[in-house]
């Protein structure tokens, strides 16, 4: 398994080089971004297109993290919930068949006899 996962490591990072090959120039193209928000203008210094590319990427993988980050946090409040509703129903299972028991020594037919 960790052979397969060492060829599949070397493709993946053979095709990411292939892609840098052939795409240097464009990568390494200086660009600016600039943001208008009707009241003030904002814009980066020039940098490598492949440099904004890798920003936008963390970025994007920040704010996913953060989606997912309270999406757990929703998530272990609903697990705890469930885990008290286990909890009380194996106790009113409990409390129920220790009611069954003794409503069974009540009237038992040995007793009638």
């Amino acid at each position: 398994m960790n052979k397969i996962k060492l060829v599949l490591l070397v493709i993946v990072f053979a095709i990411i080089g292939l892609f840098v090959w052939d795409n240097g120039g464009f990568l390494l193209a200086k660009n600016k971004i600039s943001l208008n928000l009707l009241i003030k203008t904002y814009s980066t210094p020039e940098l490598p297109t492949g440099i904004i590319l890798l920003i936008s990427f963390f970025a994007g993988l920040l704010v996913a993290y953060v989606f997912a980050l309270f999406e757990r946090f929703r998530l272990n409040a609903e697990i705890k919930g469930l885990k008290y509703s286990i909890d009380s129903n194996l106790e009113k299972m409990s409390e129920l068949k220790n009611e069954v028991i003794s409503l069974r020594n009540k009237f038992s037919p040995e007793q009638k006899e």
